[in-house]
């Protein structure tokens, strides 16, 4: 082999090496934003994953996207997306308000929102005004039904907690648990599995239950991309197209 013939082979060869790595580099990446909001979302061994989190991740690859998932407190989370510094954000139930600043994706799934309590207390409601002179606690970057919180703006209660702790709802239970609010309005399965992955650390969490009766209606959590996003409208629609056919 002559020297030409050689150097053509090494050529070869090494573009071969490096193909694919081109291959893997050429997926664009989908930069996310979301919170710690278990069973949806959270950390697990380094890991971002939850029944959300697993969806959204399948989903992007669908869309040939590589996921890049940022976890952060849900207000920085959300400053990020309106911002444009991230593409997309989850979980999260559509407003109004929220629409101003988001293209919101087909339904991840659906949420219910209750009241919790300590078991000690007997307390009763089947409408708002059942709950007034009570403590009421919640979260300061959740979105609660309309109803309830024109009910809040009323001033009936005694007083109202917004929590605007990393881990908001942890933090509301163990407020509750000591007595230093009366009832916590929480999305049914979220506060229902911290109860039970955090009782054995805190066993006063084992002393709650939720009581009977919802606060509005069941409603649908979603992803959302940016609106600053210059494709936003249209990798909306190839998120739905992508999770319709996963779903199928």
């Amino acid at each position: 082999m002559n020297q030409t013939a050689m150097h053509r082979a090494i050529f070869t060869f090494l573009l071969t090496l490096l193909l694919p790595l081109t291959a893997v580099a050429a997926d664009p990446v989908l930069k996310i934003a979301t919170s710690q909001y278990p069973p949806f979302e959270y950390t697990a061994n380094g890991r971002v994953t939850g029944s959300d989190a697993e969806l959204v991740r399948r989903v992007v690859r669908q869309m040939g996207y590589q996921p890049e998932i940022e976890l952060l407190p849900w207000i920085r989370a959300e400053a990020r997306v309106m911002a444009g510094d991230a593409d997309l954000i989850f979980s999260l139930t559509r407003s109004e308000k929220r629409d101003r600043y988001y293209y919101f994706t087909a339904p991840l799934n659906t949420v219910q929102d209750v009241l919790y309590k300590h078991r000690n207390r007997d307390l009763q409601w089947q409408d708002y005004d059942d709950l007034a002179g009570l403590r009421i606690g919640l979260s300061a970057s959740y979105s609660y039904a309309p109803d309830f919180m024109a009910w809040l703006e009323e001033g009936k209660a005694l007083s109202v907690t917004a929590v605007s702790h990393e881990h908001p709802e942890l933090s509301s239970l163990k407020m509750l648990a000591f007595g230093r609010i009366d009832v916590f309005i929480c999305e049914r399965s979220v506060c229902d599995y911290l109860i039970r992955t955090h009782g054995d650390q805190f066993p006063e969490l084992l002393q709650l239950e939720a009581m009977p009766g919802s606060v509005g209606p069941q409603r649908t959590f979603h992803a959302a991309i940016s609106r600053q996003h210059p494709e936003g409208r249209a990798l909306r629609d190839q998120f739905d197209r992508a999770l319709a056919q996963l779903r199928e």
